[in-house]
């Protein structure tokens, strides 16, 4: 499955659902290229000022819009709730998907990159506890 058919499977799932994110991000495997078939989708998606409550619900319902059209299982994370080294990752390793509101993307990277960067030196006593950080 390549990046275009699932960008596709969810500009049309969000067109279904009226839901106009900020950005959507694929990464994991399918971002890194080495995804199996039976490979989830990993999308993380940023809402920013738009972003709607109840996000439980909104994250299964998009999760299942995208997953009728791909066949496939859909991990959706909502960024704009997700923890800063998740949040890292997605934009370390990740490839941006869609983007409706530049100025809105660039500004929640910046706080999240900054927000990660503070906590590394906490992040790496907690994983290695016995080490130097």
């Amino acid at each position: 499955m390549d990046v275009a058919t699932i960008e596709r499977a969810v500009r049309e799932a969000l067109a279904e659902r009226g839901e106009r994110p900020a950005a959507v991000y694929l990464y994991g495997s399918r971002a890194r290229g080495d995804a199996r078939d039976d490979s989830d989708v990993d999308l993380g998606v940023l809402f920013g000022a738009d972003a709607p409550t109840g996000y439980a619900g909104l994250k299964l319902g998009l999760a299942g819009a995208i997953e009728r059209r791909l066949g496939k299982e859909v991990d959706l994370v909502v960024l704009d709730r997700a923890p800063a080294d998740l949040v890292h990752r997605v934009l370390r390793d990740g490839a941006l998907l869609i983007e409706d509101d530049r100025a809105a993307r660039v500004a929640f990277e910046v706080y999240k990159r900054n927000e990660y960067f503070d906590l590394l030196p906490m992040l790496r006593r907690i994983r290695n506890p016995g080490g130097a950080a």
